[in-house]
């Protein structure tokens, strides 16, 4: 009985008749002629073949195209903290800072981070994890690292020297917010118009900044 029943499958494998196989085999003899007949001798159990399938399927994938900030000059939008080479996009406001304005050259970029040579620091690899759901990799990208020095627009006198040591006080514009702490997480602050931004001050205290129109009105740690 087990003898009829291998002849039955092999009979299968022999003449394309229909069962099982049938779709694996054909897929892998329209793609690769000779491989399919390999396939046919060997009698491959179904694990094999369809192993055999997904390796194929991964070998021929071409790779994307590179992301077109690769190799480009560009700016930190704002200040930025690290304690190791990776960092995510929560911008915890501890460690060594980077500060805004920083020139960096891009020397990668896609999936979900972006690896970036700033000058007067190591490279520095940013994961974008927690805003996924919010923003596209792209969009994160493009606001964080800008094209023109953002600093261009900072007046001269105590905002500027607020936003170059990393601090906010009432009074100051969202965007000097942004330019001194960084965007908001996008997991907790979803909408750049919402009427507070919550950061995190280290991985277990937070700070909220409260807004009345576009100037800070309180900032509560």
């Amino acid at each position: 009985m087990p003898a009829r029943a291998s002849r039955g499958k092999l009979r299968h494998y022999r003449t394309g008749a229909a069962g099982p196989w049938s779709a694996p085999i054909r897929t892998i003899r329209s793609a690769l002629p000779g491989l399919g007949e390999i396939v046919t001798r060997c009698r491959m159990s179904r694990p094999t073949v369809f192993a055999l399938l997904a390796a194929l399927a991964w070998g021929c994938v071409p790779p994307g195209p590179p992301n077109p900030a690769v190799g480009e000059t560009r700016f930190l939008c704002c200040n930025l903290r690290y304690e190791k080479n990776a960092v995510t996009d929560v911008n915890y406001q501890v460690g060594t800072r980077i500060a805004v304005g920083t020139r960096v050259h891009v020397t990668e970029a896609g999936g979900n981070r972006v690896t970036f040579e700033p000058e007067g620091h190591p490279p520095l690899t940013v994961v974008f994890k927690y805003g996924r759901k919010t923003l596209s990799f792209d969009e994160y990208l493009d606001r964080l690292l800008v094209r023109d020095d953002p600093r261009r627009t900072l007046p001269a006198g105590d905002v500027r020297t607020l936003v170059e040591a990393g601090e906010v006080e009432p009074g100051m514009t969202r965007d000097q917010v942004v330019m001194s702490l960084g965007y908001p997480p996008a997991h907790r602050t979803p909408s750049l118009s919402a009427s507070t931004w919550t950061y995190w001050q280290n991985r277990w205290v937070t700070m909220v900044v409260a807004f009345d129109g576009d100037r800070v009105s309180r900032v509560v740690r």
